[in-house]
This record gives structure tokens, sequence and C-alpha cells, in this order.
């Protein structure tokens, strides 16, 4: 199974029971179940469905074989701990799960009377599963691992890793979107290259020259 598709999966796949169980998967974003419509070739389609909030696509896998997430360690989205998969290489699967479940803003810092602003990463998930993701970014990137923070004082099981360096989100960008790349969410991707643009300093990578990854 392609990597980016397992990503897609193990973030926002859920096994229903029904009269004919199938496999869910439900997100605002149309593009990340389509590339899966596509890549699995489902006979069902992508359909708009009802959320309290925002438009939110379905998408129902029916028969979908559960061995074909098992085998990678997978477990329900509602598991106490969840672990990050077994996979070979890392990067298409790392790239799905930042562009469902992470978010990149500013921050403006004070210090002695000067204010500069910052980029800040945030990635969510299961605890667990961000302690090794963090693990596995530093050594796949060469950051330094963070320590995960609870997302409340009384969540558990959900947490939030913090990236606030901009060193850091540079090496980031560059890992997750080399040139060639199958799948990758462009809005995603410009807002992320953007940021970085935007408070860029002097003497730092010039990110209006470098290639974009192809379509």
């Amino acid at each position: 199974m392609d990597l980016y598709v397992l990503g897609i999966l193990w973030s926002i796949g859920s096994p229903i029971e029904d009269r004919y169980p199938y496999f869910m998967l439900r997100h605002h974003d149309r593009y990340f179940l389509d590339v899966v419509h596509k890549a699995l070739n489902i006979p069902t389609s992508v359909f708009e469905g009802e959320s309290l909030t925002a438009p939110q696509y379905k998408l129902k896998l029916f028969k979908f074989d559960l061995s074909r997430l098992t085998q990678y360690g997978w477990q329900t989205r509602l598991s106490e701990q969840r672990s990050y998969p077994n996979i070979p290489e890392h990067v298409d699967f790392i790239r799905a799960y930042f562009e469902l479940h992470s978010a990149l803003d500013t921050l403006t810092i004070r210090q002695r009377g000067k204010e500069r602003t910052s980029p800040r990463l945030r990635i969510y998930g299961n605890r667990y599963f961000l302690e090794q993701l963090t693990e596995m970014l530093s050594s796949q990137v060469g950051i330094t691992p963070k320590r995960v923070q609870k997302t409340t004082k009384q969540s558990e099981f959900s947490g939030i890793l913090y990236y606030q360096s901009r060193r850091e989100l540079e090496k980031l960008l560059a890992y997750l979107y080399p040139n060639g790349i199958k799948y990758f969410q462009r809005e995603y991707y410009d807002h992320f290259r953007s940021s970085l643009c935007g408070i860029r300093g002097r003497g730092e990578r010039n990110y209006e020259k470098e290639t974009h990854p192809s379509p």
C-alpha cells in the first residue's frame, strides 16, 4: 500500500459495525478521500454528509480487509494507546499525518522591549503515537525530540507536539516536500512555505526561489 494512503487511513479511518460493515473515512477536505478512492480503486463514491460545524465529505470502504492496516500495528482511533506504524519508509506517511493533524501559525515574542514573530507548528494525536513520532522525526530529519504536552489538563490519551524553531521548521519543510512526490495537499504546503517566507529574516533561506514539489 502507498504510505501516503496508509497515513490517511491511519489518521481519519474508522471501522463501522453495521448490517454491512464498512471502513469509514470522513474529513472536511475532499482531497484526501479522493486520493484513497483512486489509489485503492474503491467502487463507492465520495459523498457530502451532514456535520455540526462545516460540510464534511465521506467515503465508505465495504469489504475492507483490516489486516491491510493491522499488519503495520494499527489500532482504532479511540484506543488508549495508538502506535506509530512499523513501516520501511516514513516521509509519505508523516506528510499525510501532518496535513491531516497539524496546524501552522505564528507567535509574537516580546523580549527586551522588542517584538519578533516566530512560526509555530502544532501536531495533534494520541500521546503514545506522538512520543514515537517525535523520535522518528529526530532520526529522520535531525531535529530535537519534543515533549508531548496535554491538550487539556483532563486529557489522558490525547496530546500535542510543538515545533517553534524556525531552523527546525525549515528542515521539516524540506524533508516533507522533496521534488517529485506523488501526493501532497497543496494548500497545506503553500501555507507552510509562505509562513516561513513571510517571516524570513536576513541570511535565511529564500523559499521563493526553490522548486515546488510536482503536483
